[in-house]
């Protein structure tokens, strides 16, 4: 699946794909948030969730190596090799 196709599924349907085709790479704790960062085809989804209230609050996709800066620390050493 290519970012363009992912982009124009429904929210619902592009939470399947992460869910089923997806692979989880990292999360984080930022304040009351929780980031999942999934890899999924050539592209990176990060999802932003309210740790509190356990609701999604913003999904992103990307295949820019910029906004993986936050997970490099969290990333394993041969995925880190990859994208280098």
């Amino acid at each position: 699946m290519k970012l363009d196709d992912f982009l124009r599924l429904s929210h619902g349907h592009q939470q399947e794909q992460l869910w089923f085709r997806g692979s989880v790479l990292a999360n984080r704790y930022e304040d009351t948030h929780i980031y999942l960062l999934y890899a999924l085809d050539l592209f990176y989804v990060e999802l932003q969730y309210d740790a509190a209230g356990s609701k999604l609050l913003r999904l992103s996709a990307f295949t820019s190596t910029e906004p993986l800066t936050p997970y490099l620390p969290l990333l394993p050493d041969d995925l880190l090799a990859e994208l280098g």
